[in-house]
């Protein structure tokens, strides 16, 4: 409810005017009273009613003072003036005052009436707006934490054209990263993430996690060395050291405080990979990339370690190739997943000729080949489908041929059988997936060719995206969508015109045609003939 204040020098109008009308009934309290300016002043100051129904003419104060000292002392409260006198001066007043209403005595009820009541309505409006700003913010406040999250993973990520705007947003998000600050990258990653989570519900994987976070953040703040949030991977959680942390050896001392802490308290056994340091935040992305390249040598350096850039550096040979391999890696993993048998194939054998062969020991390719195999399991199981089902072989069959095979070409050869079956499969379920839409989409063509239909209307009932429906469309029948829909109708028009009752114009329209001119001249273009013409033949 409303409250308000009328205040004039007339006994009879001031108490007509709280009397009159059931005020309640309309959503307004009377409040208060007031037969002099002064006395309305300080009852406005006192009560700050939502609105002050007050006459110009008073003494002590005028109603034009008293809005104007309301308006100096930023109240809320909206002004509606009365007067008896016709005055264009006093009107430019109200005016200028931002008064809401200027309201000529005598009064008429009906007309104050529907002012109050505009008034009340803005009012009411201007708080709902208010309140939903309000819980706008809340909101933003609330998702705070996932929003700064979400930054951190943007800025290992080199989502940022440009330094400023990096930092512009961290700031935004309160992430303590100050311009020329030295920080690194660490990754922290479960060394046996697989046998690890082979008991673990949904519910228990987050709470390990949790865990982890709140371990090694507690940590970094008690050492004031920097924070650590959880990236888009799983396996994933990443410590940004900052500042005087990365003096010395401090960052190698609190990474193994981690991981015994986590032993410890967590009860399992991670690793952890560093970058080099960096001063800007667009290099965050390169000490991230440098930390993803130190945490995968953890295979060989084996569990609960730590390893840096500068490791792998005192074997760059090495090093660079296991890059190779990892890049070629993550585009076979790709191109398997879509069913590209001849892409993989020809990835497979550049990483054997290029990269594994000519310069990798028998013991280091058997290590290569099988952690590939890992992440290929790890690839099948992410897509919710059965490794020992695609490939005919269970994993732990798979890893003991490769450490039994000997001879290099007949492990190449084993692999490439292996990518082979797995392509396969791949490409024969989205292609069997492919044609299920094409024909859903056809038949619902042949079933509506008559009424608008949409690209976007299509792309729902198949539940994609208009863009993938089209490529998928065009790839199974090798022509369009629309190309599809204009010869449907075209056909069915060549049929109606079977019928001498029915005229072109007529005939375009129960196509789905939206004038017989377009007809005509779709029709032409694909029949090479006018439909007149056509129709002189049948």
């Amino acid at each position: 409810m409303l409250t308000m204040i009328i205040a004039d020098d007339e006994d009879m109008v001031r108490e007509g005017l709280s009397l009159i009308l059931p005020w309640n009934e309309y959503g307004i309290e009377i409040v208060g009273l007031a037969d002099n300016g002064k006395d309305a002043y300080e009852l406005c100051s006192v009560l700050k009613p939502d609105i002050l129904c007050t006459d110009i003419r008073m003494p002590m104060m005028d109603g034009l003072e008293v809005a104007q000292r309301l308006q100096e002392d930023k109240s809320a409260t909206r002004v509606i003036l009365i007067s008896g006198v016709q005055d264009f001066e006093y009107a430019k007043t109200a005016l200028s005052l931002e008064a809401e209403a200027y309201v000529l005595k005598p009064v008429k009820i009906p007309e104050l009436l529907e002012v109050v009541q505009k008034v009340s309505t803005s009012i009411q409006i201007e708080r709902s707006q208010a309140q939903m700003t309000e819980r706008l913010h809340r909101q933003l406040r609330e998702s705070m934490p996932v929003l700064r999250e979400r930054l951190l993973v943007q800025l290992i990520s080199r989502d940022f054209a440009s330094e400023h705007e990096a930092a512009e947003k961290a700031a935004y998000y309160g992430i303590e990263l100050l311009p020329g600050e030295v920080m690194t990258v660490g990754l922290l990653q479960l060394d046996d993430y697989k046998k690890t989570f082979e008991t673990y519900n949904e519910e228990n994987k987050q709470l390990l996690f949790f865990a982890l976070l709140n371990v090694v953040s507690e940590l970094l703040a008690a050492a004031n060395a920097g924070f650590a949030f959880a990236n888009t991977l799983e396996n994933e959680l990443v410590i940004l050291f900052k500042g005087s942390s990365l003096k010395g050896s401090k960052p190698m001392q609190l990474c193994e405080e981690i991981i015994a802490c986590v032993g410890q308290f967590v009860k399992v056994s991670v690793s952890i990979g560093l970058g080099s340091p960096v001063t800007g935040l667009l290099q965050l992305s390169r000490s991230y990339s440098e930390a993803d390249s130190a945490i995968r040598y953890t295979f060989f350096s084996g569990k609960g370690s730590v390893v840096t850039i500068d490791d792998l550096g005192q074997n760059l040979e090495t090093h660079e190739h296991y890059r190779q391999v990892y890049q070629i890696e993550n585009q076979m993993l790709t191109l398997l997943k879509l069913g590209d048998a001849l892409g993989v194939q020809a990835l497979a054998d550049r990483m054997f000729d290029q990269v594994i062969l000519p310069s990798l020991k028998v013991e280091q390719v058997h290590n290569l080949c099988t952690e590939f195999v890992f992440h290929l399991a790890r690839t099948v199981h992410e897509l919710d489908e059965s490794f020992d089902a695609i490939t005919g072989m269970s994993l732990n069959a798979v890893l003991g041929h490769i450490e039994e095979t000997v001879d290099s070409e007949s492990l190449r050869r084993f692999i490439l059988e292996l990518l082979g079956g797995m392509s396969s499969y791949f490409f024969h379920k989205h292609h069997s997936k492919n044609q299920k839409v094409a024909q859903k989409i056809k038949t619902y063509i042949d079933q509506h060719y008559m009424e608008n239909i949409t690209i976007q209307q299509l792309a729902e009932i198949v539940f994609l995206s208009p863009t993938y429906m089209c490529q998928i469309y065009k790839k199974e029948n090798n022509e369009t969508i629309i190309e599809y829909l204009t010869k449907v109708r075209v056909d069915r028009a060549m049929e109606l015109m079977k019928s001498p009752d029915l005229k072109l114009f007529e005939i375009a329209e129960m196509v789905g045609f939206e004038n017989a001119t377009y007809f005509t001249t779709v029709f032409k273009k694909l029949t090479g003939i006018l439909p007149g013409k056509y129709r002189e033949t049948l």
